[in-house]
């Protein structure tokens, strides 16, 4: 009878440590995914193939200036709507920046509804790639 009790309690303490062991572990012979690790070129504006673009980085609700704050008068001005002059205070924007700030500037852009012109979008992607 005592060998009964001891068999009974030797089972009831493995069921336990087993159980607790896959609440800590998961399942028996699940395992987790591995997160592959992705490094995104800092010069990556995302808005082409080229490129990877990791968009979590980017918080649309965080607005980054980048010294242009002038450039808010253009916001919601499409772009066929644009002047020469609103054009080229654009242009000379983008060429003060730095090659990694570009496509946040871009982004930035996007953000505040802010309209860049193709030609310009087409002039930053080559700043862009020279620089690689």
């Amino acid at each position: 009878m005592n060998y009964l009790i001891g068999i009974i309690v030797l089972i009831v303490f493995i069921l336990i440590v087993i159980r607790f062991s896959k609440k800590n572990r998961g399942t028996v012979g699940e395992t987790e995914p591995q997160k592959e690790i992705r490094t995104v070129a800092s010069d990556c504006c995302g808005a082409h193939e080229i490129c990877e673009f990791d968009s979590s980085v980017f918080d649309p609700d965080q607005i980054i200036y980048f010294d242009d704050e002038e450039l808010d008068e253009l916001r919601n001005v499409r772009e066929d709507e644009l002047t020469a002059k609103q054009i080229e205070d654009l242009r000379e924007v983008l060429y003060t920046l730095r090659t990694d700030e570009i496509g946040k500037w871009m982004n930035s852009l996007a953000s505040r509804h802010i309209h860049l012109p193709s030609i310009l979008k087409e002039e930053a992607r080559n700043i862009m790639v020279q620089k690689q």
